[in-house]
C-alpha cells in the first residue's frame, strides 16, 4: 500500500511517477505502451516520417513488426549519448540549473498521457517551484536545415514534443536545445493553453477511438507508411480476401482521378521547366539582377548507355565488375527466401 501511495503522489503539478529513471529497457517499453508519449504525438498529428499514427497504433497494441534499421538505430544511439553534452552546453549558455529527469511521468487524471522529458531546468538549486522541461536534440547541419532549426522559433516537431510534456507535467515553460554539428541553438517555449488543449484532444481521440477499440487509424501517404504496410504481413501466395465493395469502388475511383490529375500536372510542370531550360540556353546559371534565379548544370545522372554506344573502347576500359546477388539462382534454389524479400506491389486492373 505504501508503494502504491508513493507512485500516486504527484511529482510535478499534474503528473505522478510511472517508472523511475534508469529502469530496465523492457520495463521502459512496457510503460510506453500504457499511453501516448512526446515522440508519439507528432506522428499522430501527421508530422512524423516513420509511419505516422498507424505505426503508433501498432506499437501501442503490440502488433508492430520488428524492424532493424542500422541507420536509425545508430542515429538513436548518437542522440542518446549526446543528450548529456547538449544539456551541459545549454546550462553553460543559459545560466539555468539542469536537473536529471525523474523518469516516465503519467498525468494524474489521464493515465494515457505520459512523458519522458530529457531533463528539467530551474533558475537555481532551490527553485523547485519554478521547474521547466528541457528537450535535447542533436542534428547534422543537413537535417537541421530540413527541420528548420535556423529560424526564430523552435522547429515544429521538437516544439510539439516539448509542449506535450508541458501538457502532462503542468509546468509553465520549456526549452528546446539543439546541437547542430558543434553549434548549440536553443529556444524558450511558454505554455500555450490552447495548444495544450488541441494536443490533449488529438491524443484522446487517438487513444479512445483506436487503441481502446482496436480499430486502426487510416494510413497516411508517407513512404514510411507504405513500407510499414509492406512489412506488416507475410503475403499468402494466391490468397484472396473479400473487401467492402462500396469502399473499394470509392477508393478505386479516387485513385483513378488522382492519377489523372498527377498526369496532367506532371505535363504542365515539365512544360514550365522546359521553358526555363529554353531561357537558360547554354548557360548553367540564370540570373535576375545579377542574383542566381535557378541553375541548369550538367551535373545529373551519367548516361551510361549513351556513353557505351558512343565510346565503346573507352567504356570497356572503364567497365568493372561489381558484386551482385544472383537473384535468378536464389529464386530457383531457395524460392521461399526469395519470395520473403520481394516487395509487395499494389496493382489495379485497368477499367476499359
Amino acid at each position: 500500500m505504501e508503494a502504491t501511495n508513493r507512485a500516486s503522489t504527484p511529482v510535478t503539478p499534474t503528473a505522478r511517477l510511472l517508472l523511475p529513471a534508469g529502469a530496465p529497457e523492457d520495463a521502459w517499453r512496457a510503460a510506453r505502451q500504457q499511453g501516448v508519449g512526446g515522440s508519439d504525438v507528432a506522428a499522430i498529428l501527421g508530422m512524423d516520417g516513420h509511419g505516422g499514427a498507424l505505426r503508433v497504433w501498432l506499437e501501442k497494441t503490440g502488433q508492430a513488426p520488428e524492424r532493424h534499421d542500422a541507420r536509425l538505430e545508430r542515429a538513436a544511439r548518437r542522440g542518446h549519448r549526446l543528450e548529456g553534452l547538449v544539456a551541459e552546453f545549454f546550462a553553460e549558455e543559459s545560466g539555468l540549473v539542469v536537473l536529471d529527469s525523474p523518469g516516465t511521468l503519467q498525468h494524474v487524471d489521464h493515465p494515457h498521457w505520459i512523458a519522458n522529458p530529457d531533463r528539467l531546468t530551474a533558475p537555481d538549486d532551490q527553485a523547485r517551484d519554478e521547474l521547466g522541461v528541457l528537450e535535447c536534440k542533436s542534428r547534422t547541419w543537413r537535417s537541421a536545415r530540413i527541420e528548420g532549426w535556423h529560424g526564430e522559433q523552435a522547429p515544429d516537431r521538437p516544439a510539439i514534443q516539448a509542449h506535450w510534456y508541458l501538457t502532462v507535467t503542468g509546468y509553465r515553460f520549456a526549452h528546446v536545445a539543439g546541437l547542430i554539428d558543434d553549434d548549440l541553438t536553443w529556444f524558450r517555449l511558454e505554455r500555450d493553453e490552447e495548444l495544450c488543449g488541441l494536443l490533449a484532444a488529438a491524443v484522446d481521440r487517438f487513444w479512445h477511438d483506436h487503441v481502446l477499440t482496436g480499430i486502426p487509424p487510416k494510413p497516411d501517404g508517407t513512404a514510411a507508411t507504405t513500407e510499414l504496410l509492406a512489412r506488416l504481413w507475410d503475403a499468402r501466395e494466391e490468397a484472396a480476401v473479400e473487401v467492402d465493395p462500396v469502399e473499394t469502388m470509392l477508393l478505386k475511383q479516387q485513385r483513378r482521378e488522382l492519377r489523372e490529375q498527377i498526369s496532367e500536372l506532371g505535363g504542365e510542370l515539365t512544360s514550365i521547366e522546359n521553358r526555363m531550360r529554353q531561357l537558360a540556353g547554354d548557360a548553367e546559371v540564370a540570373t535576375i539582377g545579377g542574383r542566381p534565379a535557378y541553375t541548369w548544370r550538367q551535373n545529373g545522372q551519367f548516361a551510361t548507355a549513351r556513353f557505351r554506344e558512343a565510346e565503346p573502347q573507352l567504356a570497356a576500359e572503364y567497365t568493372r565488375l561489381v558484386p551482385a546477388v544472383d537473384t535468378d539462382r536464389l529464386a530457383q534454389e531457395h524460392p521461399e527466401i526469395y519470395r520473403k524479400y520481394r516487395a509487395r506491389q499494389l496493382r489495379v486492373p485497368s477499367e476499359g
